[in-house]
């Protein structure tokens, strides 16, 4: 009868935490943690302490007014365990309240918050537990401050907490981080040069840089931050007279001005036919693909703008029919074909070490099957003749400096062949269109 006396009289004498389980039942005393892995350690009237794992309370109805429902467990709880042999309460001064991330709690005094280490905390049942800063969502001081180490994952505010009895615990100092986060003891040493040196509420000593620091609170009110140098001070030095500016100079350039106002080129290439040399006669039946030289020669009335005149000449095996005719007469046969005329030049930054150019020109051309004979001469079985309506050219030189340059060539032109000339007659022709493409490289100087 005596103990449950005793036990009514402690219960009546301070406030106490309710925990309801799932069961209808409930227990009475303080709640020393609640932790979202671990479940809920309260320690009941008598002195005892007891866990309960968390699929097993309904609710928590704390002293202060607040209530929390936990949540299942992510993975099974294991059995329960036996309650652990009970340590006598420590001597409870100011009391924070951690609130962890995925629901729950834990009171007691917060010895250490670092964004680095962790938070470290003193139970009221005398251990010291560290959690991660990411299983804490906030920390209510009991100075009434809030710390949110996290406020991303914080959860929506609870019940404002009751005022808790004053601390009878002596005073501390308490040290902040420049990052976030602080640690409660007592300051032995704040040196500039070797850190401050700190007690904390566990006994041990740490050392922190005083790069890592933005204030110490000191117990007795003052308060120390951290210094910056003051920039020295800017001399004044007495007015000079303005100085005459000096010309403006043009920015350095890479062009390679041109040393003439004329070019050279000489090229080497191929030679594709297309169309008609006269009606019902294809080129295909005359010539094949040739090799080819080719001349350009211009004069520059501006670093784009050009006008010259051009040259080249073909040859190769004339086509299979002509090479079988001439090899049953026992006669060698050779076509050959050739174009020269006039044209006007554009080029694109002629001045830089890449200068991309279109040309636009029209001329004559010639064409024919030459045999050599077997004592040595030779004569034109016969010849083509016309025009060269349009050429069409571009291409690209680079030059590696103001004499000489090298660049890649294509053109494009249609023609006309009027006359056909052999050695018994001269014979006017009923036109047909045809087409010459050239590809090369080229040699250029003074590009």
């Amino acid at each position: 009868m005596i103990p449950v006396l005793v036990a009514a009289l402690l219960a009546a004498a301070s406030p106490t935490d309710t925990v309801y389980t799932v069961d209808g039942g409930r227990i009475v005393g303080t709640v020393l943690e609640e932790s979202p892995t671990s479940g809920v350690t309260i320690q009941t009237p008598d002195g005892s302490v007891r866990r309960i794992d968390r699929a097993q309370v309904s609710r928590i109805e704390f002293s202060d007014g607040t209530v929390s429902t936990p949540r299942p467990a992510p993975a099974p709880a294991p059995a329960p365990e036996a309650a652990p042999a009970a340590r006598p309460p420590a001597a409870e001064g100011p009391v924070d309240g951690i609130f962890f991330a995925a629901g729950g709690r834990v009171r007691g005094t917060v010895i250490e918050e670092s964004a680095r280490s962790g938070v470290k905390v003193r139970l009221l049942d005398g251990s010291i537990h560290t959690y991660a800063p990411d299983e804490i969502a906030r920390i209510e001081y009991a100075d009434g401050t809030v710390s949110n180490p996290h406020p991303s994952q914080s959860r929506a505010p609870e019940a404002a907490a009751a005022p808790r009895s004053q601390s009878t615990e002596p005073p501390l100092d308490v040290v902040y981080f420049l990052g976030g986060g602080r640690v409660r003891g007592t300051v032995i040493e704040e040196n500039p040069k070797t850190g401050v040196k700190v007690r904390l509420l566990d006994g041990s000593v740490h050392t922190y840089s005083r790069d890592e620091l933005v204030r110490i609170e000191y117990a007795d009110g003052t308060v120390s931050k951290r210094k910056t140098p003051a920039p020295p001070p800017i001399p004044m030095l007495p007015p000079q007279p303005a100085a005459a500016q000096p010309p403006m100079l043009p920015p350095p350039h890479h062009e390679k001005p041109q040393l003439v106002p004329f070019y050279l080129t000489l090229g080497v290439g191929a030679t594709f036919f297309g169309g008609n040399a006269e009606a019902g006669v294809p080129m295909s039946h005359l010539f094949e693909p040739q090799a080819h030289l080719s001349s350009e020669i211009g004069l520059r009335f501006t670093p784009a703008f050009a006008l010259g005149v051009y040259g080249d000449v073909g040859g190769a095996d004339p086509s299979s029919s002509l090479r079988d005719q001439c090899r049953t007469q026992g006669i060698d046969c050779v076509g050959a074909t050739g174009r020269f005329g006039v044209l006007i030049r554009h080029t694109w930054d002629p001045l830089e070490s890449t200068a991309k150019w279109i040309s636009l020109g029209t001329g004559w051309e010639v064409g024919g099957v030459t045999v050599d004979h077997r004592d040595g001469r030779s004569s034109d079985l016969f010849t083509y003749s016309g025009r060269e309506y349009v050429r069409f050219g571009a291409g690209v030189d680079f030059r590696s400096n103001q004499v000489i340059g090298l660049g890649l060539y294509g053109s494009i032109a249609v023609g006309e062949y009027d006359q056909y000339k052999d050695p018994s007659a001269t014979i006017p022709l009923d036109r047909r269109t045809h087409t010459t493409g050239q590809v090369g490289l080229r040699l250029t100087l003074f590009p």
